[in-house]
């Protein structure tokens, strides 16, 4: 069962596998101090658990946690265990997931308010697309949802994000990392721009002299004030690949990887995916997407070649379209409010409503009386 924990929600977490069950474990932590979680997996009967329990009990230290996996289906056992603090009792063949909702279940605070949905979007070549992409993707978020969506941009050197949504930012990202202590709701309101009813940015300085240790140090800080706040928080992460961007990548809830369809591409593509695969598990699959295709319609790669080598079909390609995407950028707006039927429109929706986790929106279309701002069944008023 070990294997099914190498999971991106506990990459943070220092795990330590032994073999023996309960009877090892009583006999390893009498010497030693015991962690916050301690998995167990017996195959013992009912009386025989209880006992083994109890000894356990003797040498763990306050405050751990015992999750245990057992054969015995007994509805009796299960209260006894709940009874006597074990914190959770799984049955049978458990699968790697539900060890993982398990374990999210312990040490989650049941009155905290819900986290926002953060999307990270990486080019696996410089020159990909992916900013452009993340930036379409939000603002079809908040056109899907009508919720708020925060943009980050990530590159503190070379970003473009106020430049796509034609914003003037005097406050940046490497203002608000530079103490993170004194930021509240109130002082985060200052630092995301507003671009419509929906989407909020906190731009990048592009300051070629940025101290990236920022990223670093305060960054986990930030990113959890704007989680509470906005529905999505979409990060615009920059072609590094430096020890806080694989943090990034890892904690992410969606990770979508922006490939072009040549050589170098394709390799870099497949690199991204078998690494991020391998790390982030089973339960957190990367969604690769393939941009500008038709560019170089006789010389380029076919999705196919990206799909073999992955063994991850394409969840979204996206056309050649530099008449639309340069327009869009010339004036400060989103492909959408370009040409709202555009086959790469089209595939950006699709795209936004594959990383928001939830069901497309039903749209309701809007009557006569709803165009002309009239109430129904509303009484004419006598004068």
């Amino acid at each position: 069962m070990v294997e099914g924990l190498g999971d991106r929600k506990l990459s943070r977490s220092n795990i330590d596998a032994r073999i023996g069950g309960i009877e090892a474990a009583i006999a390893h932590y009498q010497d030693n101090s015991t962690p916050q979680l301690v998995l167990l997996e017996t195959n013992s009967e009912s009386a025989e658990v209880l006992t083994e329990l109890d000894r356990l009990a003797e040498v763990c230290d306050a405050g751990t946690n015992v999750l245990l996996m057992g054969s015995s289906n007994d509805i009796i056992l299960y209260r006894e265990l709940i009874r006597r603090g074990v914190a959770e009792y799984l049955v049978g063949q458990v699968a790697p997931k539900q060890i993982l909702d398990a374990v999210t279940a312990i040490f989650e605070d049941p009155d905290s308010p819900p986290m926002g949905r953060s999307v990270a979007f990486m080019s696996s070549r410089g020159g990909g697309g992916s900013s452009s992409i993340a930036h379409n993707v939000a603002w079809h978020l908040g056109q899907e949802y009508g919720e708020e969506v925060a943009v980050i941009d990530l590159d503190i050197t070379f970003g473009t994000a106020a430049l796509s949504f034609n914003l003037e930012a005097q406050q940046t990202l490497e203002l608000a990392l530079a103490d993170t202590n004194r930021l509240d709701d109130q002082l985060l309101d200052r630092f995301l721009i507003e671009y419509d009813d929906n989407v909020r940015l906190l731009a990048s300085p592009s300051n070629l002299n940025a101290d990236e240790r920022l990223m670093t140090d305060s960054f986990d800080q930030l990113l959890e004030l704007v989680r509470r706040r906005s529905s999505f928080v979409v990060l615009d992460v920059p072609h590094r690949w430096a020890p806080w961007v694989q943090q990034i990548l890892m904690d992410a809830d969606e990770v979508v990887l922006v490939g072009v369809l040549n050589l170098s591409g394709l390799r870099d593509t497949k690199n991204l995916v078998d690494h991020l695969r391998q790390q982030r598990g089973n339960t957190s699959p990367v969604h690769m997407v393939l941009n500008h295709h038709g560019a170089f319609k006789k010389t380029e790669l076919s999705p196919k070649d990206f799909e073999t080598a992955t063994e991850v079909k394409p969840d979204v390609i996206i056309p050649y379209a530099p008449a639309l995407f340069g327009t869009a950028a010339n004036n400060g707006q989103m492909v959408g409010q370009v040409n709202a039927k555009h086959k790469s429109v089209e595939a950006l929706r699709e795209l936004a409503i594959l990383v928001s986790g939830r069901e497309p929106q039903q749209k309701v279309k809007k009557g006569l009386l709803d165009q002309l701002g009239i109430k129904r069944n509303a009484k004419p008023k006598v004068k």
